[in-house]
């Protein structure tokens, strides 16, 4: 049982750590990028697999101290999953409709011939 605990604890340690590595790379990216379209795809691409990745890994830690109360991590992943995308999607369909303005360099977006429905 012992054995047991020390590898979950070091896998969870294993994944805060890959989880973090997605955070810093998102980060990188959002400090890149020139406009708000670009900073959000990128903060969602990174975000999205560093807190499924880092809450894994405290989901895999809190199994060694009390497994009921892990359960609740899982449903905390579970809402991660959904509402990162949509509240991402939500903020960049704000930024088209208030035209916020595309760096120049942009040479192709798919709502550009779309009619929008008020």
């Amino acid at each position: 049982m012992i054995y047991v605990i020390k590898t979950l604890r070091v896998l969870a340690g294993i994944f805060i750590a890959g989880g973090i590595f997605f955070f810093i790379a998102a980060t990188v990216g959002v400090i890149r990028m020139p406009d708000p379209y670009n900073r959000a795809h990128t903060a969602s691409k990174g975000d999205s697999p560093g807190f499924l990745v880092s809450l894994l890994g405290v989901w895999f830690y809190w199994l060694t101290i009390n497994p009921i109360e892990s359960l609740k991590i899982l449903i905390i992943i579970i809402f991660m999953l959904f509402a990162n995308p949509i509240a991402v999607h939500s903020i960049l369909r704000f930024c088209y409709k208030t035209k916020t303005p595309w760096v120049e360099e942009t040479t192709f977006h798919l709502l550009k011939d779309q009619k929008e429905k008020k």
